[in-house]
């Protein structure tokens, strides 16, 4: 929590335009968390704890660019201590490419499937994970975040079981002094 306040807020006294389209004074850029090699450790050993429990699954993975370090954390953490192999690391696309093998969805898909993203607002990039992964043949056991902004009537939320380490909730006092603070 401390390494997400340090380095994953940003608060603003002019509004910021979040990938959901809707305007905000705080943004969590959790890249810089997940560029820290303590933050990632610790995202990605929370995250694995969830996904082996909950749902015990064989690969995860999301949309780029916020799922990438997340689930490289994840399937690296999935190996240490462990006579397993692992869980598996799929990537999923915004754009195909025109070249190469034209996949939407990189890596593996093995069920049970599972889609971590960073922060989830309204769920679009998580949804797009969840068809491009239906698009290949699969179904989605969950999701698994960092934050939940915790947005009401979250369409994702019907879909699947959600799971996040935080949600906004847990950063509103800090984000409200800071706000405070930037006027």
């Amino acid at each position: 929590m401390e390494i997400i306040k340090r380095n994953g807020i940003i608060v603003s006294s002019q509004p910021i335009v979040l990938t959901s389209g809707e305007k905000s004074y705080y943004y969590y850029d959790l890249k810089m968390v997940l560029a820290d090699p303590v933050g990632a450790t610790l995202v990605g050993e929370l995250l694995y704890d969830i996904i082996a429990r909950e749902f015990h699954a064989k690969s995860v993975g999301g949309l780029e660019m916020g799922a990438i370090p997340i689930s490289t954390a994840i399937i690296i953490g999935s190996i240490r201590g462990s006579s397993s192999d692992g869980i598996r690391q799929f990537i999923v696309r915004r754009n195909v490419k025109t070249h190469g093998s034209g996949k939407k969805v990189e890596g593996y898909l093995v069920e049970p499937v599972v889609v971590v993203d960073d922060v989830m607002t309204k769920g679009n990039s998580v949804i797009l994970a969840i068809e491009a992964v239906r698009n290949e043949g699969y179904s989605t056991s969950g999701v698994v975040l960092v934050i939940d902004r915790e947005v009401p009537n979250n369409p994702v939320k019907d879909m699947v079981k959600c799971f996040s380490i935080f949600n906004h909730s847990d950063f509103k006092e800090y984000i409200d002094e800071k706000l405070k603070e930037s006027q």
